[in-house]
């Protein structure tokens, strides 16, 4: 079992927040951000850039590098013996910051330029970068721009405030498709904080290279170490709508250009506090863009959502088991985060606010919540996580049966434990399992989210020879929607795997030949 410290986040008198002279939302952006974590309104540093996406390199190095180093050292955050007024020539012996956070209306991509005229650009050696990246050695004095720089933290067993101790700045972005999602970041890390993190996890790979697999199967353990339920995926392609996608508190995946199936839908919305990646070499290209991975996380309610704004290579990648590793340990989000990163002056980027403690409140905590009657939707999920321990650490089914059957009179919502439930039941009493699973898939199917947890129920009633139900349960799942790419894509499976009647398949086989014609 991992043992891990106590959350503590850092003070936030260290936090400094960027914004755009030039966007009044920004600077609202900043400033609401600062009342939710109680930073200083004096650590609201105004930048003078255009509101963009992109700058240059000149433009970024003046209005950007120069006045927040200025201003770290007017704030004596940062110490400079050579007290430069260019950070390319100081000589920085210390830094406090514990955080540089950068609110949307900020540009978030620097423009490739030929440093001269017969200069060779390829992918690997390019000047062009992520401002939160580059931001991030902005201590370190002056650095070749052609290609990425290691980050020699990278990797396990650093300490709390280490990349201070060697003066780098971790850096991350409030930011989105809008102005709203951009601080929900912030509500979402909030209200985790302050309930518990909750739900499950999903790992979905994609047998493009084992390496990539590997990590994210190294993610996997040490969630399931927590105590979380997790569905992993090996297949190529993404999770499907038959997969369950129910409260997704950790979603690491690759390798698609865009979200399908339940991520990509408006009805679809992650656990607060959720974190989230899919590997991807343009995830993060647009931040405007939801039909891009990042901000499609920001946008269904994640908490911290990575991304690249240009080919990063899988190398220099966020890695998702050693930011699970930091989190397991009790780690703030944003420096989980930087140690997870290989490299700066690069491409990646995290949309979160760094100051998010996932694991701040107990599951102990949680449980007491449930006996007080503070419950929402999401309490469900910690009844399972208790479970999960108690089963990984004693392998006492009937035991851990009787954890859940304690909680659950006092839940409103309890398709997933019940569901959880008939599982454990299994061999032990099969009409109670089959009862429990009718339960569960009462509740499932009136949820277009659990409608993949709705059809693994189905599946385990056709596995009881109950194929009639299986059916019903199936019909009653459609009927339930009209959502034309989930229809799509859903019924010629079932019509190919489930014992419809001839008018319930003459039904289908119409509805599916309008949907069709609709958009064609």
């Amino acid at each position: 079992m991992l043992i891990f410290a106590s959350c503590i986040n850092l003070q936030a008198a260290n936090v400094f927040v960027l914004a755009n002279k030039n966007s009044e939302k920004s600077k609202k952006l900043a400033e609401d951000y600062c009342e939710l974590r109680s930073i200083p309104k004096e650590n609201v540093v105004i930048l003078d850039v255009k509101d963009s996406a992109n700058i240059s390199r000149e433009d970024y190095d003046k209005k950007i590098a120069e006045k927040l180093f200025k201003v770290l050292k007017e704030r004596e955050a940062v110490k400079d013996i050579l007290n430069s007024e260019n950070p390319k020539h100081a000589l920085v012996v210390k830094s406090d910051v514990d955080y540089v956070v950068i609110a949307k209306g900020v540009p978030y991509r620097i423009s490739e330029e030929k440093i001269s005229p017969d200069a060779k650009i390829s992918a690997t050696a390019n000047n062009s970068a992520c401002v939160d990246s580059e931001l991030a050695m902005l201590l370190k004095g002056k650095y070749e721009l052609r290609g990425m720089q290691k980050n020699p933290l990278f990797g396990l067993n650093r300490q709390r405030g280490d990349y201070k101790k060697e003066n780098f700045l971790a850096v991350s972005r409030l930011d989105g498709l809008n102005f709203s999602d951009a601080l929900n970041l912030a509500d979402s890390a909030l209200s985790a904080e302050e309930k518990g993190l909750r739900g499950r996890a999903y790992i979905d790979m994609s047998k493009k290279y084992p390496t990539g697999d590997k990590w994210l199967l190294s993610a996997k353990k040490t969630i399931e170490e927590l105590g979380f339920d997790v569905s992993s995926d090996e297949k190529p392609q993404l999770f499907n709508y038959f997969d369950r996608f129910d409260a997704p508190a950790f979603y690491f995946g690759w390798y698609t250009d865009m979200p399908r199936y339940y991520p990509q839908s408006k009805d679809v919305k992650y656990s607060s506090g959720a974190s989230a990646l899919h590997i991807y070499s343009y995830s993060a290209q647009n931040l405007s863009n939801p039909r891009d991975w990042t901000p499609s996380f920001a946008a269904r309610n994640a908490a911290v959502a990575f991304g690249y704004i240009n080919e990063p290579f899988l190398t220099f990648t966020h890695r998702s088991d050693v930011y699970m590793h930091y989190i397991s340990r009790g780690f703030e989000a944003g420096e989980a985060a930087f140690y997870s990163m290989s490299a700066f002056s690069w491409k990646g980027i995290m949309l979160a606010d760094p100051l998010y403690s996932p694991l701040k409140k107990t599951l102990q905590s949680q449980l007491e919540d449930i006996e007080n009657g503070k419950i929402d939707g999401l309490s469900q999920y910690a009844v399972i996580r208790k479970m999960n321990l108690f089963l990984l650490e004693n392998g006492n089914a009937r035991k851990a049966i009787e954890i859940a059957e304690s909680f659950i009179p006092k839940l409103n919502e309890k398709f997933a434990l019940n569901w959880k439930l008939a599982l454990l039941y299994g061999n032990l009493d099969e009409e109670k399992s089959i009862a429990l699973a009718r339960e569960a898939a009462k509740e499932a199917k009136e949820n277009f989210q659990n409608f993949g947890l709705a059809f693994e129920i189905s599946d385990f009633l056709k596995s009881k020879n109950l194929k009639e139900e299986s059916a019903k349960l199936c019909l009653e799942i459609l009927n339930s929607t009209n959502d034309a790419d989930f229809l799509q894509k859903v019924i010629p499976v079932l019509l190919n795997k489930e014992s419809f009647s001839a008018n319930e398949r003459e039904f289908l086989e119409k509805k599916l030949s309008n949907l069709n014609k609709k958009q064609n």
